[in-house]
């Protein structure tokens, strides 16, 4: 089979396994053979640059960007009007009924899905942008973020020029694994799958995004009328045969009676989604109907939401424990047992001291608890009205509860309270930093109940304690035989190989996360030492690194309590052998350098940015003060006009084609390809 042919069909087959997966929830084959699939794409993809299409498989996650650039919707993304009981939907029909002229008229039910609401932009059946709802006349592009949900196809068959309109959500399942990898990492949990959503999605790296297991359901085509559909039922039909992933429970109804029914129905059944469903949209079927009736300024008037009373229970709230964490400590209210959601809830969260003043919630108070989607429940509002005087107010500890030493209590930048524990003793700080260093760094074998057993033991005093156990140590513990300690120790003596990022991801440093720490590794050159040397004015040099992380960093680099970590590390870390460095390194050569690409050049466009990301420069669509070289294609003569070629002239920024880029690479061009 030619080489074209295979890629072609591999993408095919991998978009079909891909709906099979992630839109029907029917996988026909394994993951293992899933993988084998896109290993292969990948790998005939790299031997044929040439050959790569934006909207293959491949290409779902793209690069970091600076900023989130606004778009206008063609059809404005309106809210809908909310109602709180049946009576409300009944009114709301008979209103309409009553104004249209006619009897009873069917609607669709769908689930009202708790997260983020977005356009995607199909043309000749490609997506070609995606944007947040925003203030519903504009919203944010968010294209690159949304090519990473593997729900949402990058083609489809139909070749309507159409914005289908649906919720970007988290499902339940991906939060409590993304929650447990956090717990492990001594990290704060994320509190519910709408607010992960939101902040993934306006994520500037779509790294991020792709591994947070984003998903998409749609539920209509703004431009519906106009494409010839009749109902916004067959609008649905037609979704799910291009692709799309829809919410199989939406129901078309034609009473009174039948919407109840459905209403009650989902009630029973909302634990069971793996997503949070806040509600009920209903809407007329008829379109011309729909035209008819029309908008308000800010809804339309031939829709109406039933949202759903939350989870709510009474319980007292009997004791406030305050839990150590890596940066600072949580209250977590301990209630009377109650029955929430189905399960037995006897804690919950206080999310901190301001929370706590600003709803004076106070010991022994009768308490409001929710759930709402929360992975804990929280303490919504304390029952002022039944308080009999014996009731306490909360005050924040003073002395830390893992180590009795006293709390330092701070405000942040945005002036909230912080309370944190600066003992470099504290046990409770200890562990939960020990854990994330050993997540990170990806000591295998070597897990929580370890670390604690060993700070119990006071076989550890830091983390970088840990770096020079000892097989006869760990033998000694409860519970360990040789052949464990052989493979920690084996475990911790691998480790010392990792790259540099995963060193520095490990440290553990405020704002410094995986993303942060493999731009900065890359412009160190996997040189630790080069790093410990890092100013505030070479970091905000580098692509996507504020003044604050900077700052975070230069402020944990100077801290005398954090050299002995510095110090043993310097003496363990070995980093990545000489070939893994060779391979690391090999694509270094426009470490730090930004281009932007413009023009027709002897080769596709595309080509030519894969070549400068593969030596470690970074591409961007426009020229700013921070571009290093604006690229014109070598098909371009003197009288090539654009708005990059004059900003570049403005701003003095070199102007190179792409066979200078090839010379800065030592390399050459032919039969366009990059060769040597």
């Amino acid at each position: 089979m030619q080489i074209t042919a295979r890629i072609e069909e591999l993408r095919r087959l991998i978009r079909h396994h891909e709906r099979c997966y992630f839109v029907l929830a029917a996988p026909e084959i394994s993951d293992r053979e899933f993988d084998l699939l896109m290993a292969e794409l990948q790998d005939l993809e790299r031997q044929h640059p040439e050959l790569i299409t934006p909207d293959s498989p491949t290409q779902r996650v793209g690069e970091a960007v600076s900023s989130f650039n606004t778009v206008k919707h063609r059809v404005p993304m309106m809210s809908i009007e909310n109602s709180y009981s049946i009576a409300d939907i009944v009114e709301w029909l008979q209103r309409l009924e009553k104004a249209a002229g006619t009897g009873v008229f069917p609607v669709v039910c769908e689930l009202k899905i708790d997260g983020v609401s977005g356009s995607f932009c199909y043309r000749d059946g490609r997506l070609q942008n995606c944007a947040t709802r925003g203030n519903g006349t504009e919203g944010d592009l968010i294209t690159e973020n949304a090519r990473t949900i593997r729900s949402l196809p990058l083609t489809i068959e139909s070749d309507l020029d159409m914005d289908v309109r649906g919720e970007i959500y988290t499902p339940k399942s991906m939060l409590d694994v993304l929650n447990q990898q956090r717990s492990a990492d001594g990290e704060e949990p994320f509190k519910n799958c709408r607010n992960l959503t939101a902040g993934t999605i306006k994520s500037l790296d779509p790294a991020v995004a792709a591994q947070r297991g984003l998903q998409v359901m749609v539920y209509g085509i703004a431009q519906a009328t106009e494409l010839g559909f009749s109902h916004h039922s067959a609008t649905l039909e037609f979704l799910a045969k291009q692709g799309f992933k829809l919410n199989q429970a939406w129901k078309r109804c034609q009473s009174y009676q039948e919407i109840t029914e459905f209403i009650e129905e989902i009630a029973a059944r909302r634990d069971s989604f793996d997503f949070d469903i806040d509600g009920i949209v209903i809407k007329i079927d008829n379109l011309s109907l729909q035209a008819e009736l029309g908008s308000t300024n800010k809804a339309p008037r031939w829709a109406i939401a039933y949202k759903y009373p939350q989870e709510r229970a009474m319980s007292r709230l009997l004791r406030v424990e305050w839990q150590t964490g890596r940066s600072q400590l949580t209250p977590v209210a301990h209630i009377d047992p109650v029955e929430l959601g189905g399960t037995t809830v006897s804690r919950a969260s206080l999310h901190n001291i301001d929370q706590i003043r600003e709803k004076d919630i106070r010991l022994g108070d009768m308490v409001t608890v929710e759930k709402a989607g929360y992975i804990i429940p929280y303490i919504v509002a304390p029952a002022a009205d039944k308080r009999d005087g014996s009731e306490q107010t909360i005050e924040p500890p003073t002395h830390c509860p893992s180590c009795q030493q006293p709390l330092k209590i701070s405000r942040d930048e945005n002036s909230a309270t912080q309370i944190r524990c600066d003992n470099p003793s504290c046990q409770g700080v200890l562990a939960r930093r020990i854990i994330h260093f050993i997540t990170q760094i990806e000591i295998e074998n070597f897990g929580p109940q370890l670390v604690e057993q060993l700070i119990e033991k006071e076989q550890v005093q830091g983390v970088e304690d840990i770096l020079t156990l000892s097989r006869l140590q760990l033998a000694a513990l409860e519970r360990m035989g040789e052949k464990s300690a052989e493979k920690i120790v084996t475990g911790i003596e691998n480790a010392a190989h990792q790259p540099l990022a995963k060193l520095i991801s490990a440290l553990g440093i405020n704002n410094v996360g995986t993303v942060v720490s493999e731009k900065i590794a890359t412009w160190y050159r996997q040189s630790f030492s080069a790093f410990l040397e890092a100013t505030e004015t070479d970091l905000v040099q580098i692509d996507g690194i504020k003044e604050k992380v900077a700052g975070s960093i230069i402020e944990f680099l100077k801290n005398p309590d954090n050299h002995s970590l510095i110090n043993a590390l310097k003496a363990w870390w070995k980093g990545p052998d000489s070939a893994q460095l060779a391979q690391m390194s090999a694509g270094s050569q426009l470490t730090g350098k930004t281009f932007v690409v413009t023009g027709e050049a002897s080769m596709p466009r595309r080509q030519i940015e894969e070549q400068i990301k593969k030596y470690g420069g970074n591409v961007k669509s426009s020229v700013s003060p921070k571009t290093s070289y604006l690229l014109i294609g070598s098909q371009e003569n003197d009288s090539f006009v654009s708005n990059k070629k004059s900003r570049a002239i403005e701003l003095k920024i070199p102007i190179i084609d792409e066979f200078e880029l090839a010379r800065m690479l030592e390399m050459k061009i032919e039969n366009g390809k990059f060769t040597g």
